[in-house]
């Protein structure tokens, strides 16, 4: 399986984004870092942490790209009732969320928490709980061929705020499971990256330095995406600050003959 950058978007993505207001094609929360929306940064005696936040699984999928969008809800702002034709599973970096599944219970996500929005059922809310402070967050579809990100019912009446990020593509990869993980890294810190399959992600808090032998070194900062090949085991995920912690949030795409449900 290969991963990689796409550096065009699709026809299709471009009709879709005609009810998003305005994109910014490399922009996702890193404006909240000085505007101050997101928690204050840890301090240096954080520990290292990882912890898995979610378990995603569907059917078997052939995806041939991930597309990633960074939405910015405003107070009270209400998502229109659509359907996913591919798996999205994201993160809520800031507020809360009231989400909603036809058929199931409403329930909150609150800052720190992943989802996952299955293929098929309605989507009947995805709506900013607050009617005072904003909400963001991050999903990532997982799409194959042809496939459109989100399905409106009704053409949207107000405008969406989502600021793309890169969409990566992928190849021979049939996916079943996303595993999602947080990993807290304190000051002048790093983590090895022990798995060997392709993973997406991006840096939540603080700014960290990618390390995969035979690859150039990336540095990502807060609000960024990134994407790890297979085979990365030994990818080194360092903090670049000596001073406050970093945290990553990683989107491991399972292949379907290596999933453990």
């Amino acid at each position: 399986m290969c991963i990689g950058s796409s550096p065009n978007r699709s026809k299709r993505t471009i009709q879709m984004n005609t009810f998003f207001s305005k994109t910014r094609t490399f922009t996702a929360i890193a404006a909240l870092i000085t505007a101050g929306g997101l928690a204050t940064a840890p301090s240096a005696e954080t520990q290292r942490s990882s912890v898995k936040l979610l378990t995603a699984n569907f059917e078997t999928r052939h995806v041939v790209q991930v597309e990633a969008g960074d939405f910015h809800f405003a107070p009270g702002q209400v998502a229109p009732v659509h359907t996913h034709s591919a798996p999205a599973v994201g993160y809520v970096a800031k507020g809360s969320i009231i989400y909603q599944v036809e058929g199931e219970k409403p329930r909150v996500l609150n800052e720190g928490d992943a989802f996952f929005e299955p293929v098929g059922p309605r989507i009947l809310r995805f709506d900013n709980a607050s009617a005072t402070e904003e909400a963001i967050f991050i999903d990532f579809n997982l799409e194959q061929e042809g496939e459109p990100f989100i399905v409106f019912e009704q053409t949207p009446t107000e405008a969406i705020d989502r600021r793309t990020l890169p969409t990566f593509d992928l190849s021979d990869t049939d996916i079943n499971q996303v595993d999602i993980h947080e990993d807290n890294i304190p000051a002048a810190d790093a983590i090895v990256v022990e798995t060997d399959v392709a993973t997406v992600g991006i840096v939540a808090e603080g700014v960290v330095v990618i390390e995969t032998p035979g690859v150039e070194t990336r540095r990502i900062v807060a609000g960024q995406s990134f994407a790890l090949p297979e085979s990365v085991s030994g990818t080194k995920i360092r903090n670049a600050s000596g001073e406050v912690s970093a945290k990553v949030i990683s989107f491991r795409l399972i292949p379907s003959k290596n999933a453990i449900n």
